[in-house]
């Protein structure tokens, strides 16, 4: 190989090299970014204030009686809550005078519910990251066909 093609390949590994470094630094960002982003959402998991499971809306119906307002078009209505459980959906009315403390309640486990699904995104994302850097910081061991030299067991200066 000739000095001039010698420096070519030394040029382009040099140029390789530095590509490396600098997608491997992104990674690195990228990673303390996803991170800051958890610190930023695991508040609402602290919390020991009560959840209900659900969605909150006012079901109208008619009650079946002739002469009821219902007959004329004016459907009675209940605040409820429906949650599925068992892969069921179940119905709860709300008792009067508890619609605003129902609606927090389950404000808040939305919120944990949301909470959850993007600390989910963010591992995953995480995950992919740390693997790229993992593939790229992995060396394979180069076989030769010979033997690694036995190591010095007599006590040397690097023995322990």
């Amino acid at each position: 190989m000739t000095f001039v093609s010698k420096s070519v390949c030394l040029y382009i590994i040099s140029i390789q090299i530095r590509a490396d470094r600098e997608k491997f630094s992104r990674l690195r960002q990228t990673l303390l970014r996803l991170a800051d982003d958890i610190k930023g959402l695991v508040e609402p998991l602290f919390s020991d204030r009560p959840v209900i499971k659900g969605t909150v809306y006012e079901l109208k119906r008619k009650c079946g009686k002739p002469g009821c307002k219902c007959a004329r078009g004016e459907l009675h209505g209940r605040m409820v809550v429906s949650a599925s459980e068992g892969g069921r959906t179940k119905l709860q009315v709300i008792p009067r005078g508890f619609l605003v403390e129902v609606q927090d309640k389950v404000r808040r486990y939305q919120e944990l519910r949301r909470v959850r699904a993007r600390l989910g995104e963010i591992y995953r994302k995480m995950l992919t990251v740390m693997d790229q850097m993992e593939a790229m910081r992995r060396e394979e061991l180069r076989g030769s066909g010979k033997r690694p030299p036995k190591e010095d067991s007599g006590g040397g200066a690097g023995s322990l």
